[in-house]
């Protein structure tokens, strides 16, 4: 009786740990304050999101956009497939769902979350919900993304950088920053006056250092035009070493 009541506990768990690891997603969690110097209508700012299969089968999800909160002009839309010539066309509606997409064991896709703010500043949060299309209300992973919109000092003229970002144009900082951002093929970092910019290092979203700058760029930017598109963390340190700030940086690649 001990070693049936056994077999049967053991039995319930490993299938909750198999339901419960069916899918990976990266990044689970994004916030993000997203500064937009030219906020036109059609500006539409990209979050990368990567599911992967952690199960040893063929697994068959859908995905759906549930939106939490947002400025009644904001769309979003997701997307499984990358636009490489012209922006996203969204769909006139808050949510969407989608047909059944399967990934064999240890296979990755990328989804692209579009907002497009429609010139309007403000802050959102979405849920973007992956499902087994077998049984839909059994929630295989889930990505959550807080986004702020803040508009910028607006382009002026003046020296730009190869990004297309103004650099001695841009008002006094009051704090560490970065800029653009998102970034195409590099950001800048700024500070305000009296600190010396010293180490910066990129990492992605698990905390994994990808590169490490020990001397300050100045006007020549940190490079990111080799990583793929996602969200990276920057930690930024004075000259003397001591950690100033961690910052969040979207890269993405526009038309590349």
């Amino acid at each position: 009786m001990k070693f049936s009541f056994f077999a049967l506990f053991l039995a319930l768990c490993t299938c909750c740990f198999a339901q419960k690891g069916v899918l990976r997603v990266e990044p689970a969690n994004v916030a993000k304050d997203v500064v937009v110097d030219d906020l036109d209508k059609a500006y539409q700012d990209i979050t990368t999101i990567t599911v992967t299969n952690t199960s040893n089968v063929r697994t068959s999800f859908g995905y759906k956009v549930a939106v939490v909160g947002k400025p009644s002009a904001w769309q979003y839309g997701l997307f499984s497939r990358h636009n490489r010539t012209a922006p996203y066309v969204l769909k006139k509606r808050t949510s969407n769902t989608n047909s059944s997409i399967s990934l064999l064991p240890g296979e990755s896709k990328a989804f692209y979350l579009v907002l497009e703010p429609s010139g309007i500043v403000g802050d959102g949060r979405v849920e973007v919900v992956f499902y087994n299309v077998a049984n839909p209300s059994e929630i295989l992973a889930e990505s959550v993304v807080t986004a702020e919109i803040i508009r910028g000092a607006g382009p002026s003229a003046g020296a730009s950088n190869s990004s297309g970002s103004n650099f001695s144009s841009r008002p006094v900082p009051t704090s560490v920053n970065l800029f653009p951002n998102p970034a195409r093929e590099r950001f800048f970092v700024e500070a305000p006056p009296g600190i010396k910019i010293g180490r910066v290092e990129i990492s992605n979203a698990l905390g994994n250092r990808l590169r490490k700058y020990d001397r300050p760029e100045g006007k020549q930017g940190y490079d990111v035009d080799n990583l793929p598109d996602g969200l990276y963390l920057i930690s930024i340190y004075d000259d003397k070493g001591k950690k100033l700030k961690t910052l969040r940086l979207l890269h993405r690649q526009f038309g590349a």
